[in-house]
């Protein structure tokens, strides 16, 4: 009997062993290609509650000494910073030192009114409207190597902005510069910096004590990671001082951001109020659920919630994602930029989520839909605020979308009433419901992008000559110019010589990298100066023509 007993006991194990090595398995096998020797890498943590399913580096940390990436490696975090910037928020409204509906001129006197406040909820969840700091810098020429920024530079350049990009509480419109602002915020209320008050009131409490944010310039960082970009010659690392932080700059590892996690999943009784609060969705004046939550993109995949974070930054990128009614959640970090973590990840939630064909879609049962005439969508879109452009249409009676740099049709389906989800990316999803001022979102694991029908122009209009010249911008400082080569209208200005544009609408040009130069005009026809929109997030600055 003891002996039947222990062979029933041991076929279990071995069951449980079998069903746990095979997700390892695959994701071992989906992580192949970043083998590489003498290569930089990543590393990798997946979870289920408190139970590590998947954990592993690859690659070098740092190829001077032939470092390997492990859990205690510290990677830089990028844009998953925000959601710690959101948490300092959380603390000192514990505190009762600052409410969501506190206007942002409270701390920051000389910011425009645009006549409407703007609350530090607006901040949290990117509905301010405030133009994105990165994006200003470039279409001024600044000059990375050279000259030096913080968030002093950051504030300074967010104040001199004539116009929002849309009104506080309109939609969600990703920007930087909102949580620069908010780490501000944090350091003027608080009188510490925004590392050593995260690390008092949740770092250290949650045991992290290998995160912090990035204030100084200089100091060693034990088991870091450098980042790395690949090229011809081999692979170059940044060495930049810039000390811009709340949006990123931020350190950690496998073995803290694990803490994390579970704190996220309401796992950490201590800090269960601030899980939810970082998962709590504003509604924007249409009505409409945002998007955004504080420093986490609110999303569904496969009918399950999720919660993410990406991030981008010179040498690497990053992942986090978190599906709370599975407790699953997963973890990638890498140190080289060519790595693209968030197909990683999708990829692996895959092999948790459901065991049915990847392609199909799982409808939500409460959400029945009448399938869409297909033929209403097609057409030419152009994104708000930039000049990329995006063809819908139907083959072999299949909705199909491509981008004006793509090279093959994507094929869609039809997941909801005027929703549709890329057949082989469930994440991107391109939703048809028409606003006032926009036609088409697409949306990446929860972040949108807006598109508005246009008819595209494609002869080179009469008369370029009207276009050249010089154009200052106020709020940027800068000066463009304006000039004709070989019958093209071309431009240089700081830091770009000889950008070739290309006709979009009447009076309207793009650069072919979400650039949009509209050109004004006077009753006369004269025209008088341009407005500027880049990137989706920053709209209509204002040009003068000499």
């Amino acid at each position: 009997m003891l002996r039947a007993y222990c062979l029933l006991a041991l076929w279990c194990i071995s069951i449980k062993s079998t069903a746990q090595s095979e997700p390892k398995v695959k994701i071992d096998a989906l992580l192949q290609e970043y083998e590489i020797q003498d290569a930089p890498g990543l590393a990798i943590r997946v979870l289920q509650d408190t139970t590590i399913l998947y954990s592993r580096g690859i690659g070098s940390a740092n190829l001077d000494y032939n470092i390997k990436n492990s859990d205690s490696t510290i990677f830089s975090l990028a844009s998953i910073s925000k959601q710690f910037t959101a948490a300092a928020i959380w603390a000192l409204i514990q505190e009762s030192k600052l409410n969501l509906e506190d206007p942002i001129t409270l701390f920051f006197p000389g910011f425009p009114s645009y006549g409407k406040s703007i609350q530090i909820k607006h901040l949290l969840n990117h509905s301010s409207g405030i133009r994105n700091y990165h994006t200003l810098m470039h279409l001024s020429g600044f000059d990375y190597d050279k000259n030096y920024y913080d968030n002093s530079y950051v504030l300074e350049l967010a104040q001199r902005q004539k116009n929002l990009n849309h009104f506080p509480g309109e939609k969600i419109t990703y920007s930087n510069t909102n949580y620069n602002l908010l780490a501000l915020i944090v350091e003027q209320v608080s009188g510490q910096n925004l590392d050593t008050y995260l690390k008092t009131k949740i770092l250290n409490p949650l045991g992290m004590k290998n995160t912090f944010v990035k204030v100084t310039s200089g100091k060693p960082i034990k088991n870091r990671a450098i980042g790395y970009q690949k090229q011809e010659d081999g692979f170059v690392y940044n060495t930049s001082n810039q000390l811009s932080y709340g949006a990123g700059s931020m350190g950690s590892n496998l073995i803290d951001m694990t803490l994390w996690a579970q704190m996220l999943n309401e796992e950490t009784p201590k800090f269960k109020d601030l899980a939810k609060f970082l998962k709590t969705s504003e509604v924007l004046a249409s009505g409409q659920e945002a998007t955004y939550t504080r420093g986490l993109m609110l999303d569904h995949y496969k009918g399950f919630k999720t919660f993410s974070h990406s991030g981008f930054g010179f040498g690497g990128q990053t992942q986090f994602i978190s599906v709370p009614d599975k407790k699953i959640s997963i973890i990638i970090l890498t140190n080289l930029q060519s790595i693209n973590p968030t197909p990683i990840a999708y990829q692996i939630l895959n092999l948790f989520i459901s065991s049915e064909e990847k392609e199909l879609i799982e409808i939500d049962p409460f959400e029945p839909y009448e399938p869409q005439n297909l033929n209403q969508f097609i057409g030419d879109y152009i994104e708000i605020n930039s000049d990329m452009t995006m063809q819908i249409l139907v083959e072999n009676d299949t909705l199909k979308a491509m981008g004006s740099k793509g090279k093959t049709k994507i094929p869609l389906l039809q997941n909801s009433s005027n929703e549709f989800v890329r057949h082989h990316a469930q994440n991107v999803k391109y939703n048809f419901k028409k606003t006032p001022t926009y036609d088409m979102t697409i949306s990446f694991g929860g972040t949108p992008f807006y598109f508005k029908r246009i008819k595209l122009i494609k002869q080179i209009p009469n008369h370029l000559e009207d276009y050249t010249g010089n154009y200052f911008s106020e709020e940027l400082q800068a000066t463009y110019h304006f000039f004709i080569e070989n019958d093209t209208l071309k431009l240089s200005y700081a830091q770009h010589d000889t950008i070739t544009l290309h006709p979009i609408l009447i009076n309207q040009f793009g650069n072919g990298d979400r650039t949009l130069y509209h050109f004004i005009s006077s009753n006369n026809n004269n025209i008088t100066g341009m407005l500027l929109s880049c990137d989706g997030q920053v709209s209509n600055i204002e040009f003068v023509k000499d």
